[in-house]
């Protein structure tokens, strides 16, 4: 039984040089505006395309071995042996990505209102004519991917000056704030003790939303129970979904995920981080807080 996991590429395969190297020097890859280096142990494993991609995409790097083997089995085009693709997308295009999943996709630079994203497989695209070949290439399989996750992001970023390092999470917590931000017709609710039952007119308030799904990132925490006390809560009803900002000293960044399925609920814990160094004093529950202070205004108009 072939170890093969592949789905189907709409971009036809173009074999290109990117650029061209002596003998033991890394070779360079300039693609339409990146630039990156293959370590000079891997240049030769490895096809750069620069042409005939899909749209946004700038550039796409495949295992050479795999696209042989899999063209060998009468599978070529299937997308065998992609080891990553950088791709170029717009503000708004990514503001409603980020409403789902982006499993594969990962934004690590701006440049003004474009991103780049990191794509990448979610699956095994490793390719060989038997299970022992493939046993054989399992090494060189993994020196291929620690490179490519490990220093092309960066070695981008480096070396253009007008990019800044840019990263956005892809938590339910982060899809959720998102939508709340990005997704017009989204249906929550902002709930507060404060409020004793009004429920304000929070569609307005986009400011506060958005700082909660741009200004930070989100992990969830194992091992770690929700902090006792008050929390103000972001609800989606349609979801039977809300997140609880705890009010708690030391929890000003620990948000809990409430999910009622069947009437039965499951709790998910995450930590909030600021992205911006100027702004570690900033907390998700100092946010809230403030939304919850200027709704408290509406109700005295």
């Amino acid at each position: 039984m072939k170890k093969t996991m592949m789905m189907m590429m709409t971009a036809a395969m173009v074999m290109t040089a990117a650029a061209t190297a002596m003998a033991g020097e890394n070779k360079m890859v300039e693609a339409n505006g990146v630039k990156f280096s293959v370590p000079a142990d891997l240049a030769d494993l490895v096809t750069v395309e620069t042409e005939g991609l899909s749209e946004g995409m700038l550039v796409d790097v495949y295992e050479t071995a795999s696209v042989e083997a899999a063209k060998a089995q009468g599978e070529e085009g299937t997308g065998a042996g992609w080891l990553f693709g950088i791709s170029r997308i717009p503000e708004e295009e990514l503001r409603q990505l980020r409403c789902g999943g982006m499993d594969g996709m990962e934004v690590f630079a701006e440049d003004e209102d474009m991103y780049l994203v990191f794509n990448h497989p979610t699956d095994v695209r490793l390719v060989r004519e038997s299970n022992e070949a493939m046993d054989e290439a399992m090494e060189t399989w993994s020196d291929l991917n620690a490179w490519a996750y490990e220093n092309v992001r960066d070695e981008i970023v480096a070396n253009d000056p007008e990019l800044d390092p840019e990263v956005f999470t892809n938590t339910a917590l982060d899809m959720y704030l998102s939508s709340a931000a990005y997704k017009p017709g989204t249906n929550f609710e902002l709930r507060s003790l404060e409020f004793n039952g009004q429920q304000p007119d929070i569609l307005g308030d986009e400011d506060f939303i958005q700082e909660l799904a741009d200004d930070f990132t989100y992990q969830m925490v194992d091992g770690q129970e929700a902090p006792d006390g008050e929390y103000i809560v972001l609800a989606f009803p349609d979801d039977d979904m809300r997140f609880d900002f705890f009010l708690a000293d030391g929890a000003h960044n620990l948000i809990r995920q409430v999910t009622t399925i069947n009437g039965e609920e499951t709790e998910t814990l995450y930590e909030a981080s600021p992205k911006s160094a100027d702004d570690m004093d900033e907390t998700t529950t100092g946010i809230m807080q403030e939304w919850v202070e200027e709704a408290m205004n509406g109700f005295d108009d």
